[in-house]
């Protein structure tokens, strides 16, 4: 059970090695089978790479909508082991907003500079959770998440620079010494808001780190910069009902426009154009 007090101090909570069992064997081996198919010379567009030189093997970065690209996914994100985790957080009526696995390959995954997740998906209120689910384990050798606790509590950061939206906070902006690492064993759940500014460095063991994020809203927030599907929006609803009258509340929110890289961009390459970098490749 989600401590709330706790929750609310720090803007994260950690429960090791949550997800056992058949439901975790079950994780590894869709993801193992999805991740071999998105190595395939005709992999889905829902795939994204790591930049490597020509003549270098392909490696995943990330899956996009894995919800969209294998049911198992969205029958995990409807799981009550997770669902009564947010609930107390978002309320009884819950939609999946989002979901993406992210994965560094040894040595050549990239890292995520220091971000706040609200930066790239405001809505209408703050009412969201966002969950990663540990497919692999993930040691302090592998660069788990950093969170700054409290930090939720404080500002939405400035992710735009001279201008121009990089997905990243100015690293000398922040008070990295209070980091917190969050490793932990395969099935490890986090939960996490969405102001909480979080980041993480290279892999620097044999083997991949493989994360799966859920992003959660309360039903009755809604996002603000882009428009609404509806029949497919409410298939989305996980927990309880759909709700057609967003809640509004007061809340800095600065539009993810002008974006570093064309289109509306995607985070590792908005921060691959960022100069201002705190992570970097060990020698």
């Amino acid at each position: 059970m989600l401590d709330r007090e706790a929750y609310e101090r720090d803007g994260f909570a950690i429960f090791p090695g949550l997800l056992q069992g058949t439901l975790l064997a079950q994780l590894q081996a869709e993801s193992d089978r999805v991740f071999a198919e998105g190595l395939a010379a005709d992999a889905s567009p829902l795939f994204d790479y790591e930049p490597t030189p020509p003549g270098a093997p392909r490696t995943v970065q990330r899956l996009r909508k894995p919800t969209a690209y294998a049911p198992f996914y969205m029958e995990l994100a409807r799981l009550p082991l997770i669902l009564d985790l947010i609930e107390p957080l978002l309320g009884p009526d819950i939609r999946l907003h989002h979901s993406k696995i992210n994965v560094k390959a040894p040595h050549v995954g990239s890292p995520l500079e220091w971000h706040q997740d609200w930066a790239f998906i405001p809505h209408t209120n703050r009412s969201l959770a966002i969950v990663s689910v540990f497919i692999d384990d993930c040691p302090t050798e592998k660069g788990p998440m950093l969170m700054l606790p409290g930090s939720h509590r404080g500002k939405l950061h400035d992710h735009h620079h001279q201008g121009v939206f990089f997905g990243a906070i100015d690293p000398a902006s922040l008070e990295l010494d209070h980091a917190v690492e969050l490793p932990g064993p395969a099935g490890t759940i986090t939960v996490h808001s969405p102001l909480t500014v979080h980041g993480s460095g290279f892999n620097r063991s044999t083997s991949d780190r493989r994360i799966l994020f859920y992003e959660y809203a309360a039903a009755d927030a809604w996002p603000l910069f882009y428009g609404v599907d509806y029949p497919e929006y409410d298939t989305r609803i996980v927990r309880g009902r759909s709700c057609n009258e967003p809640r509004l509340e007061p809340c800095r929110v600065k539009m993810p426009y002008p974006t570093a890289v064309a289109g509306t961009g995607k985070i590792y390459d908005q921060q691959q154009q960022f100069g201002l970098k705190h992570f970097r490749q060990p020698a």
